[in-house]
């Protein structure tokens, strides 16, 4: 799976998160982020960081150059989120990872997905599909990794990855506010 960029690799953020002896993982705190974009959220690069330190939940503080790692990821992911639709890229790590930790990183993602989605008030109700697409992914979130490295499993996982990318862009485009611009950046940090 291709990288969000060199500066999204997820092992510097799991550094990151291992220098901040964090309780949190890193494919949870990028779902986290996905998820209230995706509900329509908008946050300034101040109460994201803010939003990172409660689900990074470190004991040390955010270095500078770990602040600009996260309000990048944040920009990068709502750039892609509202750019041409299919650029959307998981923070997971990558594919010379045992199937065991992609798969719990793709759970982990999920269920900072579903944290983030639900602290966003909506108005109106979903569709079908989308409280569908939240059911799905509250499963994901419970899996249980214990997996043989096989191509059926590698090929498993693949397609519940894609079905997730895609489905959160289903959310995204569902949820947005029509009076939102939707390809604004927040302002940045002085």
């Amino acid at each position: 799976m291709a990288l969000m960029s060199a500066t999204f690799d997820y092992d510097r953020v799991d550094q990151m998160f291992t220098e901040q002896g964090a309780a949190g993982f890193p494919a949870e705190l990028h779902g986290h982020l996905v998820g209230r974009l995706s509900a329509g959220s908008r946050l300034d690069h101040t109460a994201w960081l803010d939003a990172a330190r409660e689900v990074i939940d470190g004991r040390g503080q955010l270095s500078e150059a770990d602040k600009v790692l996260l309000i990048q990821l944040h920009d990068a992911s709502l750039a892609q989120l509202a750019g041409s639709g299919f650029d959307l890229t998981l923070l997971l790590p990558d594919d010379d990872s045992t199937i065991d930790r992609r798969t719990l990183a793709l759970g982990q993602w999920c269920e900072g997905f579903l944290g983030g989605f639900g602290l966003v008030g909506r108005e109106g109700e979903l569709s079908e599909e989308a409280t569908s697409v939240l059911a799905d992914f509250a499963a994901i979130a419970q899996v249980q990794a214990d997996l043989e490295e096989s191509e059926a499993n590698e090929a498993d996982f693949m397609e519940v990855m894609e079905y997730v990318r895609m489905a959160v862009l289903l959310l995204f485009s569902e949820c947005q506010p029509a009076d939102k611009p939707q390809d604004q950046p927040p302002a940045s940090l002085h």
